[in-house]
């Protein structure tokens, strides 16, 4: 079996091609990664009596799971614990 050899005739050719592929390439994934963000929108919930973590991350955690959302909205308005007061607050994440 008698392998080819491949000679290159052209480089600035073989470069600009191998330059417009990359930039190609990367620009479609950027274009991907870019097009799949979405920012996160919030709403501001004020506690009323009786009112729990789990019971406003169940009424606005849409599909997600409420442990999730607890600990987002935990973690949005730095609380240090689950202990709520009324009248107070809480910035909440919403899914679109």
């Amino acid at each position: 079996m008698v392998r080819k050899k491949y000679v290159l005739k052209n480089k600035k050719r073989f470069l600009c091609f191998l330059f417009f592929t990359l930039f190609l390439t990367f620009t479609l994934i950027y274009t991907v990664k870019v097009a799949g963000f979405t920012d996160t929108q919030y709403i501001t919930v004020t506690v009323g009596e009786g009112d729990s973590l789990w019971s406003i991350a169940s009424k606005y955690g849409g599909n997600t799971d409420i442990r999730k959302k607890v600990y987002l909205i935990k973690k949005i308005n730095h609380m240090s614990s689950s202990d709520l007061s009324e009248n107070v607050s809480l910035l909440v994440p919403v899914d679109k």
